[in-house]
């Protein structure tokens, strides 16, 4: 059975000595104690009892019983002052054999560590090494704190005249000579050339900086962003999260033709995803699974408001949505089926029975706020959808789509899939008298009559009133508003029901522009689109023209006119 070999024992009855840590290589031992202040300097520090209370950071001052480090040999220097710790350490000697060091040992002692030295000793069998401790250290003084900013003195002839007259005199001569000449109080307000912009030769101030230990800020690499060469092969930084550019496919409602295929810029990104493993592509995989549950809602049914498509898609793949229909899909930006997906190859304005699709949009203040969001909503089948595929698992959230009971959370709805009862029941005694469509399509009502038209945008607008105020529907009021005999616009004036006019601002129907932002989810409505969509510089006065003229020859005639006469009269005022 083998024993360890203790550790030797060495008395500690050995002198108890001060060490000085200098931030740099000493060369010159001469050198290194005159800039700490001398041999006395030194001796008094050591000897004194005195213990300095705790650091403050804007403290620069000198201390008389503490050592200080001057860099420069100049009095207006701003010297390091010393830190001191008092808990004792053992100063060891090791002695190891030469023949064991490095050859370079003797020009770079500072590249080897005691412990590599033993090491090598070791690992080449040479004499023991030999360990003792020499002395105790009971005083470290250490040099931690920042070096203050310097000003230097070389030329300025105030402080160069202090430093030989008073600092270094030699006869009294000189200190009265320099007190009369700078110390003596004149009358020197009076002389402007005490405020000019000028050197004025100041001696330095006591200290420039107020913090004595330098202050780790910890700065790190913003986790928003990256850094990547551009094409000249500089580097520069850039946000991770910058949006995606989105293919949306916006089509005018006065333009016959219809996309029937993706963008360009689009194919080549889904022919990718087929051709490559997405199982380490996250993003992509959800963005291709994405694409193809959009397929099988656009098999179901042909037009979708995206806010319904965000609301029928899986919870991992929602934030994909928007970056995925324009593969499947277009959009309109005006018309009757504004802010509508369109499925790619199908044209509304070709076949009346996609009337039920026509989007209707209601503006009213204050309905996101207004909404319960503790509120479970139930999930139903949309009529749109209930018609061709009764059995479908398909549904939407009750409060996205308009019952005429509950306040809705949505303020755009298509036409087909409103589920209020006064509503259905006039669309169905319209097709009933064959009333509900018409011939020819209207830019505005689509293939919905303008009668039926009309009395559905009022029906819904004043329920979105009485609902937000939590006030009763008004039976009469429902029945005034479906019996009256509203007139084309091209006619007689509208028939007035009574609706109140402070509130005509409050809900509307058309082409207004979308105010809102997002829903209470954090979904994005269907209406930010409208960044893609709608474009100020397409709409110049000889488009609005043209629009109308398709509308009504004989009423964009009559404006044109009416438009030329008011410019006629806006010049001559100018005149």
């Amino acid at each position: 059975m083998t024993t360890k070999e203790h550790a030797k024992k060495h008395s500690m009855d050995i002198s108890h000595v001060a060490a000085v840590e200098l931030p740099f290589n000493v060369k010159n031992t001469d050198r290194a104690v005159k800039m700490l202040g001398g041999k006395e300097r030194i001796h008094k520090a050591i000897s004194s009892q005195y213990r300095p209370t705790a650091i403050q950071p804007s403290s620069h001052a000198v201390d008389d019983k503490n050592l200080e480090l001057r860099l420069r040999n100049d009095p207006f220097h701003h010297p390091v002052q010393a830190s001191v710790n008092r808990r004792e350490k053992v100063l060891l000697k090791v002695s190891i054999p030469k023949s064991s060091l490095p050859k370079d040992y003797e020009e770079s002692p500072q590249n080897y560590t005691v412990r590599e030295l033993i090491k090598r000793n070791t690992e080449k069998g040479g004499h023991h090494v030999k360990v003792e401790p020499v002395a105790i250290i009971n005083k470290n003084y250490n040099f931690r704190a920042i070096a203050d900013f310097q000003m230097s003195t070389k030329n300025n002839k105030m402080a160069q005249d202090f430093n030989k007259q008073v600092l270094r005199a030699n006869k009294v001569d000189e200190l009265k000579e320099f007190y009369k000449k700078k110390l003596t109080v004149t009358d020197e307000l009076k002389d402007p050339e005490v405020f000019e912009n000028k050197d004025h030769q100041l001696i330095p101030p006591p200290h420039f900086s107020g913090v004595r230990f330098p202050f780790d800020f910890r700065y790190q690499k913003s986790p928003y962003t990256v850094t990547i060469r551009d094409d000249e092969g500089d580097m520069k930084v850039v946000m991770k999260s910058d949006s995606k550019k989105l293919f949306t496919n916006t089509v005018d409602f006065y333009n016959d033709d219809i996309p029937k295929e993706p963008l360009p810029e689009i194919v080549k990104k889904y022919e990718w995803m087929i051709n490559n493993d997405l199982s380490q592509e996250y993003a992509d995989r959800k963005l291709f699974d994405c694409i193809h549950n959009l397929r099988r809602l656009f098999e179901l049914k042909p037009i979708w408001l995206r806010k319904l498509l965000v609301d029928v898609t899986p919870t991992h793949l929602k934030a994909a949505v928007k970056e995925a229909l324009p593969y499947v899909s277009y959009c309109y930006k005006n018309g009757p089926w504004r802010f509508c997906n369109v499925r790619l190859g199908i044209n509304p304005k070709d076949d009346k029975s996609y009337w039920m699709y026509q989007s209707g949009y209601f503006r009213l203040q204050g309905l996101r706020t207004k909404f319960d969001q503790t509120e479970d909503s139930t999930r139903v089948l949309p009529n749109t959808i209930k018609m061709t595929h009764p059995d479908s698992d398909v549904k939407v959230s009750e409060h996205l789509l308009f019952t005429g009971k509950k306040l809705p959370r949505a303020i755009n709805y298509q036409i087909g899939d409103i589920m209020d009862e006064d509503v259905m029941g006039v669309i169905k005694r319209a097709e009933e008298n064959g009333e509900l469509l018409r011939d020819t399509l209207d830019p505005q009502e689509g293939w919905i009559n303008y009668q039926t038209f009309e009395t559905i945008r009022r029906i819904v607008r004043y329920k979105l009133r009485r609902l937000y105020k939590e006030e009763p529907i008004d039976r009469d009021k429902i029945h005034a508003i479906v019996e009256a005999d509203y007139a084309e616009k091209d006619g007689e004036a509208a028939v007035d029901v009574g609706e109140e006019d402070e509130d005509e601002e409050e809900a509307d129907l058309g082409d207004n522009e979308d105010e809102e932002n997002q829903d209470q989810n954090g979904v994005e409505d269907e209406n930010d689109i409208e960044e893609d969509i709608l474009d100020d510089n397409t709409v110049t006065e000889g488009s609005v023209f043209d629009r109308i003229k398709k509308a009504d020859g004989r009423a964009a005639e009559k404006l044109k006119e009416f438009v030329g006469f008011i410019k006629q009269e806006s010049t001559q005022l100018q005149d």
